[in-house]
């Protein structure tokens, strides 16, 4: 395909000269990579923090939960039925992440300047994409939640009655 191709243009011009023949999708590719590389780093970070979110989440969970064992136990002790011990730490590991999230989206407002530079074609106040990342922040949370709330709804009250 070479070969034909500097055949027609020395047809046409016998002094052009051919260097670096190659195809246009190659040099689309070469000419995007930086902005590809950016997307890549980008996204990396954001799955780093949404892990360690995730990890935060789950660890201030855990630790509320294991520094309210008697209360638990005396909640399920007057009849408290499980469900609703694993709603009530359920919930506050969506109040938690709800409090962050609403931060989130006030710093992410804030840098919003810089965040929309490696945007291409896209805004970067899109509110369907904040709406997606909270929808998306809440889900994790709740998740990173029920473990901590299945150990407390499981837990037995009359062990954790006679620690006190």
């Amino acid at each position: 395909m070479v070969q034909t191709l500097r055949s027609a243009v020395a047809a046409v011009d016998p002094l052009l000269a051919l260097q670096q023949v190659q195809p246009m999708s190659d040099v689309i590719s070469n000419v995007e990579a930086p902005r590809r590389f950016n997307t890549d780093l980008i996204t990396a970070f954001a799955l780093g923090a949404l892990l360690l979110a995730i990890t935060g989440i789950y660890g201030v969970v855990a630790f509320s939960v294991s520094l309210r064992t008697q209360e638990i136990a005396i909640r399920m002790a007057l009849g408290a039925q499980r469900g609703a011990i694993a709603r009530l730490v359920l919930g506050s590991g969506a109040r938690l992440a709800l409090l962050g999230c609403g931060l989130g989206v006030l710093g992410s407002l804030a840098a919003s300047r810089l965040v929309g530079i490696f945007l291409f074609e896209e805004s970067a106040t899109d509110p369907l994409i904040y709406a997606a990342g909270v929808l998306i922040m809440m889900f994790m949370a709740l998740v990173a939640s029920e473990l901590p709330a299945s150990r407390a709804a499981s837990a037995d009250p009359m062990d954790a009655l006679r620690s006190i």
